[in-house]
């Protein structure tokens, strides 16, 4: 079937295309950049929240990631997951991201998080960050706690 005369392609996605709109920035008061946007988008997630390297290095975190996993981000940013977390868990982290970058696409796994109190199950979404020609570049994850 022949698409209607007047039937104009889609114009390819802008390859830098702006992730907050000029209305946005009006409304977002004390939030300059998409940068800032982004992070205090992040940190409202109560959730974990965060970003690691194809490499297993961890690129970003949230508020919630720090509560979840009790250790503080800014020493863990840019360092292995076996050196953030006990064998157990990095073990586990990293099999689900070795997941996502094998499909390429999102996957639900059971991942858990040892803390003090005991173990802390969750189901987490973690789906493949790419960079404009579509590489697979990081795998970001959210964390939705299990417990009652």
């Amino acid at each position: 079937m022949e698409p209607p005369a007047d039937c104009k392609p889609c114009p390819p996605p802008a390859a830098s295309a702006p992730l907050v709109t000029p209305q946005l920035h009006g409304l977002a008061l004390g939030i300059d950049n998409e940068c800032d946007f982004l992070r205090a988008v992040a940190d409202s997630v109560t959730e974990p929240f965060y970003v690691w390297s194809v490499g297993g290095l961890l690129l970003m975190a949230n508020r919630g990631w720090e509560e979840a996993t009790g250790i503080p981000r800014g020493p863990a940013l840019g360092r292995s997951c076996s050196a953030i977390f006990p064998t157990l868990m990095a073990k586990r982290f990293l099999e689900v991201n070795r997941l996502v970058i094998e499909q390429g696409q999102p996957v639900r796994e059971e991942e858990f998080v040892d803390k003090p109190e005991g173990r802390v199950l969750y189901l987490t979404l973690k789906f493949p960050i790419r960079d404009q020609s579509g590489r697979i570049v990081a795998v970001g994850g959210i964390s939705l706690s299990k417990k009652a």
